[in-house]
C-alpha cells in the first residue's frame, strides 16, 4: 500500500502552523498547533525539589512553571538519592544484576518470539511514555522478574531518607498539567529519534516496539541490534518506522540522539534550576520527525522561516531527503 505522498506545512502565519499529508486522493494526516499551545510533554527541564510529600512518597518540583511538576519515587533514578558511598555501590551493584537477569529473561522470550520483548518494561515508543499507572496495568503480570526485584529495591528506602528539598534535578514531563494537576515528570530520560528511542540513563539494552509484530521482522531488528554499539548505561527501541531501515539509519539515528543528550547534558551542566533545557519539538520537526517516509515525494513549506527549520531537521534526521524540502510558490 505504497502511495506517493506530498507533506505540505503552511508556517506562513505567526499564530499558527498547519500541516497536512497528502497523497492523491486522501488526505493522511493533518495536525496545526497553535501559538499559545500550553503543552510541555517530553520537554527537559532542570528543576528544583520545592517538597517531599513522604504520604504520598512523592515529590513536588519546580520546574520554572506556575504549578510545580509531580514526581513519584519510582520516577526517580537512583543516581539522585543522598547516600552513603557503600549505600550507592551497594544498590548499583543489585540493579546491575537486575539489568543482567533482565537482559537474560528477554533473550529466552525473544527466543520463543513471544512479543514480550524488553520494551514492556520500559515504555511503548510511539507515544513515547507510559505514566506509571498504564506501566503497572500493562506490565503488572508479565514481568514478575522485573517487579519484584525492583520492588524489593524501591521498599528498602523511603522517598524523604534520600530525596532533600531544594535538590537540582533533570526531568522530563511524562503527562502534561491537567486543570489543577501538574504536570507528571520523570528523572528517566527518553529521546525520540525517527527511527528509535534513546534512553539515555536506563541501562536497558536494546529493545523493539510492540507494535511490531511481524516475527521475521523483529528478527531481523533483533540482528541489527546485536551489531550495533549502545553505551552500557543507555536503552534503545527501535519504533515502528525503524523497522524496514538498515543497520546504517539505525545506527545514524542513535548517534543523532546521543549528541543531542551531550548537548542536553552540557546545557543542564550550564543552568540555573529552574529552567527549560530542551524542547521536545515543534509541530515541523514533529512532523518531519513521524511523517516522513520513502513514500513522501516533496515537502512544500510555505513561510521563510518554517522553510529554513524544515531543512534544518531534514538535515538532522535524514540527510539524503534534504532536496525534498521546496519553498511553496
Amino acid at each position: 500500500n505504497h502511495m506517493p505522498k506530498n507533506l505540505f506545512i503552511d508556517a506562513s502565519h505567526p499564530n499558527q502552523t498547519r500541516v497536512v499529508l497528502k497523497s492523491e486522493n486522501d488526505i493522511e494526516d493533518y495536525e496545526y498547533e497553535g501559538k499559545n499551545n500550553n503543552l510541555i510533554k517530553n520537554n527537559i527541564y532542570l528543576g528544583k525539589v520545592s517538597r517531599i510529600e513522604p504520604s504520598l512518597q512523592a515529590a513536588f518540583v519546580d520546574f520554572g512553571r506556575e504549578r510545580h511538576g509531580f514526581l513519584s519515587f519510582n520516577d526517580i533514578q537512583s543516581d539522585y538519592y543522598q547516600l552513603p558511598k557503600s549505600d550507592i555501590e551497594k544498590l548499583k551493584k543489585e540493579e546491575e544484576e537486575t539489568r543482567v537477569e533482565l537482559q537474560k529473561q528477554s533473550e529466552i522470550q525473544e527466543k520463543n518470539l513471544e512479543e514480550k520483548d524488553l520494551e514492556e518494561k520500559i515504555l511503548e515508543p510511539e507515544n513515547k511514555i507510559e505514566t506509571p499507572e498504564e506501566y503497572n496495568q500493562t506490565n503488572g503480570k508479565n514481568n514478575e522478574v522485573n517487579h519484584n526485584n525492583f520492588s524489593i529495591k524501591k521498599k528498602r528506602y523511603k522517598i524523604q531518607e534520600v530525596i532533600k528539598p531544594n535538590q537540582v534535578i533533570l526531568v522530563q514531563v511524562l503527562k502534561d498539567e491537567r486543570g489543577l494537576k501538574g504536570a507528571a515528570l520523570s528523572t528517566f530520560i527518553s529521546i525520540a529519534g525517527k527511527y528509535t528511542v534513546l534512553m539515555p540513563n536506563t541501562a536497558k539494552g536494546g529493545g523493539i516496539s510492540r507494535k511490531i509484530f511481524n516475527p521475521i521482522e523483529r528478527k531481523k531488528i533483533r540482528e541489527i541490534l546485536n551489531h550495533i554499539e549502545i553505551p552500557k548505561e543507555m536503552g534503545l527501541i527501535v519504533r515502528t518506522a525503524g523497522s524496514n531501515k538498515t543497520k546504517n539509519d539505525i545506527e545514524n539515528d542513535l548517534k543523532n540522539s546521543i549528541t543531542s543528550w551531550e548537548e542536553i547534558k552540557k546545557k543542564a551542566m550550564d543552568s540555573l534550576a529552574p529552567s527549560l533545557i530542551f524542547e521536545e519539538s515543534d509541530i515541523i520537526k514533529r512532523s518531519i520527525r513521524d511523517m516522513v517516509d520513502d513514500d513522501v515525494q516533496n515537502i512544500f513549506v510555505e513561510g521563510n522561516e518554517g522553510y529554513q527549520k524544515a531543512k534544518v531537521y531534514i538535515k538532522q534526521l535524514m540527510p539524503k531527503q534534504i532536496k525534498k524540502v521546496k519553498k511553496y510558490r
